[in-house]
């Protein structure tokens, strides 16, 4: 794509921001952008382009846009850098990250050694490994594993940037100090009428946190990790449904790792065979 799209785009979201309360609907962005594009003696869909929906034409610009698809509904888009636009979009519902995407990015790694997350490029999925669980497999990317330390240092920042009084300040930040800190901090901003203010700062910070990742490792940022609010959401997943897909996914590995000589010596139960069969 043209270098000159990209400022095109910029320029169309700046002049959508400007008229809309939150994020810039996909009708509405379409038409500045058609409409910066003429006056730049240019046109949308810019030529080999014709054929794309919208919301493709704007994967090409994931590091100015940030889009949320809607099922039925026009899409969203915020600039890359304010997230948070689309927490806030009118009749938008929550925001919210894919569970798993969002687990992988916050969930404290427990035990010892602790499983810690990894990303599978192929399938789109996250799996939870011990160290000596891992295969060297390129197609596994490591996950910065969130921190105790991280996660109070941003709720000490998103409490101290509230419209708080003092005292009430000093006693969330002192039930950070409690063995159940990240619990008692919970209670404690709900109690205080805080919470959606608490989703949309830490929505926010860890759209960033992935962003950043997705641009060290060189993976493009993918819209399906900031699923409709529209869309049902998918049952959540048990310890036992994390464990079998991990195990799936050793299994696989394993089986690639096999020599023929090895595949010759595997003995097969019956009733798998004959499952084999009747599939």
């Amino acid at each position: 794509m043209d270098e000159s799209w990209n400022q095109i785009v910029a320029d169309a979201l700046a002049a959508g921001l400007k008229t809309s309360s939150g994020a810039v609907p996909g009708a509405k962005l379409r038409e500045l952008i058609d409409k910066v594009a003429k006056s730049r003696e240019l046109r949308y869909p810019p030529s080999g382009h014709e054929q794309e929906s919208f919301g493709d034409f704007l994967k090409h610009f994931e590091s100015i846009a940030l889009v949320r698809r809607r099922k039925g509904r026009d899409l969203l888009a915020a600039p890359a850098d304010m997230p948070q636009l689309l927490d806030e979009a009118p009749e938008s519902g929550v925001a919210r990250l894919r569970e798993d995407i969002f687990e992988a990015f916050t969930r404290i790694p427990r035990g010892v050694p602790p499983s810690e997350p990894w990303y599978a490029v192929s399938n789109d999925t996250i799996v939870w490994l011990l160290p000596t669980e891992l295969s060297g497999s390129g197609e596994l990317i490591k996950i910065p594993a969130a921190t105790l330390e991280g996660e109070l240092s941003e709720r000490k920042s998103f409490i101290q940037s509230a419209d708080l009084t003092d005292d009430a300040k000093n006693e969330i930040a002192a039930s950070l100090d409690a063995h159940s800190g990240l619990g008692s901090f919970s209670k404690l901003i709900k109690s205080h009428g805080l919470s959606q203010m608490w989703h949309r700062r830490r929505f926010q910070a860890v759209v960033r946190r992935i962003r950043a990742w997705c641009t060290a490792v060189g993976i493009p940022w993918r819209e399906e990790w900031v699923p409709s609010s529209d869309t049902s959401k998918p049952p959540a997943q048990t310890g036992d449904d994390l464990s079998a897909k991990n195990q799936r996914y050793l299994f696989e590995r394993f089986v690639q790792s096999l020599t023929d000589e090895d595949v010759r010596r595997i003995s097969v139960p019956l009733d798998i065979v004959l499952k084999l069969i009747r599939e």
